[in-house]
């Protein structure tokens, strides 16, 4: 579990969608029982992902982290733009494909 960066706020905040309020969590086993599908988006993520409960899938979804770019202001607002646009297609592929 991370903080908020203020760059994901304003980034998610140009297509209307506040995230400001929300917060990052660690899975729990309780979370993990009740779920069909678990996506992992960073290879941290993906290496440590606890043992998933029979006839649950994973997925994963190798993501560069945006926190990480470097160059210009806009530049690194580019790379969360991408980032986002990336997730938001994976996501509705996924959503198809259910």
């Amino acid at each position: 579990a991370h903080g908020k960066n203020p760059r994901a706020i304003a980034i998610m905040q140009e297509t209307g969608i506040d995230i400001s309020g929300q917060q990052s969590t660690r899975v729990s086993d309780a979370m993990l029982q009740a779920a069909d599908l678990v996506v992992t988006v960073c290879g941290h993520a993906d290496e440590s992902c606890p043992v998933l409960p029979p006839g649950t899938r994973k997925l994963h979804w190798p993501l560069e982290d945006p926190a990480k770019a470097t160059g210009s202001e806009a530049e690194i607002m580019q790379v969360f733009r991408a980032t986002r646009d990336d997730i938001r297609q994976r996501v509705q592929a996924l959503l198809n494909s259910l």
